[in-house]
């Protein structure tokens, strides 16, 4: 679920790019300059900033446009988005926005290529009541070693197993093992049969019952495609970690999933088709964000020294977005924001 990115490394490829950049100017720089008598007007001029920095925003995130009509239509889409940030970014709030990868991508095209929980398939026979557990004021299992890096799951709907291995991975190296960055590839092409649909959706409790079965085997073993594919045999074979069992957090209860969060990262599924996602820059989220879940994500720690308390979340859209790829949540009671309460799973390994 990450941005439209293009290879601009060729000679050719950056010929193509300056070219179909110039003509998209010419274009619609063009339009507008038979409809102002005064080219030296603050409206030309203001748009002519929008285009530096739409070509600035290219560059940044090495963008490609196959025709002078994509780019001048992605201009477009940049324009309005930009304008967005700025009017949101102008009032006073916990978060910010920024014009990160998705910039010129519209909501419709975000939604449709970027999130992918079937979170109405959640399993419910699992629910644990996390009875006497002491919460901490604060954990980071970043600080720990339990996380690996941020990845980037592309265009690809496979959220769930970016959640999935992001939970494995951190429950395995808290039961004394290495490490390791496992592949999200394998869940992707070989969980088909437990219920997941690949780069079309998928759950992350769905892939807890593949890794039972089958564990994992490493990201650089069975390398990310981000494309849907046949499941390598020889490649699974390769196992790097399993686990013995999961749990179904009590949903709907902010202590239940504070208290899971004792033991290690845990898998949620969050509804994440809001600009508050697509553009999220930093800060807290504290305000609705809706409670139909689409993405699946994993939280790897809290802070309930701050006002407010917050919940810090590991995305998959690539350490560009949000805060070097993670984004903090209020903790509030109920569904929680975002829906972040309503669905908590993770996994567990025998010791």
């Amino acid at each position: 679920m990450d941005s439209l990115s293009f290879d601009t490394s060729s000679k050719k490829s950056k010929i193509l790019y300056t070219s179909l950049a110039l003509v998209g100017i010419i274009c619609v720089v063009g339009t507008i300059a038979l409809t102002s008598s005064n080219s030296s007007s603050p409206g030309l001029q203001q748009f002519q900033l929008e285009v530096e920095e739409f070509n600035h925003f290219l560059a940044r995130h090495n963008k490609l446009y196959s025709t002078a009509e994509e780019y001048a239509r992605r201009f477009k889409v940049f324009r309005d988005n930009s304008a967005f940030i700025r009017i949101h970014n102008s009032q006073a709030g916990s978060w910010v926005l920024k014009a990160n990868q998705f910039a010129d991508v519209s909501f419709a095209e975000f939604k449709s290529l970027y999130l992918g929980t079937k979170a109405q398939a959640h399993y419910t026979k699992r629910v644990a009541e996390e009875n006497n557990v002491v919460i901490p004021d604060a954990i980071d299992w970043r600080e720990a070693g339990a996380v690996t890096k941020v990845k980037n799951q592309g265009i690809c709907g496979g959220c769930w197993a970016f959640s999935t291995t992001g939970a494995v991975e951190g429950a395995w190296f808290l039961a004394n093992h290495t490490l390791v960055s496992l592949s999200e590839q394998e869940l992707i092409d070989c969980s088909r049969s437990y219920g997941n649909e690949g780069c079309n959706g998928g759950l992350m409790d769905y892939g807890f019952e593949f890794v039972i079965q089958n564990g994992l085997t490493t990201e650089k073993h069975y390398k990310y495609t981000g494309r849907d594919g046949i499941c390598n045999q020889t490649k699974v074979a390769n196992v790097s970690a399993t686990i013995s069992g999961y749990v179904d957090v009590t949903p709907n209860n902010s202590t239940a999933l504070l208290a899971a969060l004792t033991h290690g990262p845990v898998s949620v599924g969050v509804q994440a088709d809001q600009a508050a996602w697509q553009f999220y820059g930093g800060g807290v989220i504290d305000k609705s964000c809706g409670t139909n879940l689409d993405h699946g994500v994993l939280v790897v720690g809290f802070n309930r020294t701050t006002v407010p308390a917050y919940y810090i979340v590991k995305n998959s859209w690539g350490p560009s977005w949000g805060e070097d790829g993670y984004i903090r949540i209020a903790i509030k009671e109920g569904k929680g924001l975002c829906g972040i309460q309503m669905m908590p799973s993770y996994p567990i390994v025998n010791k």
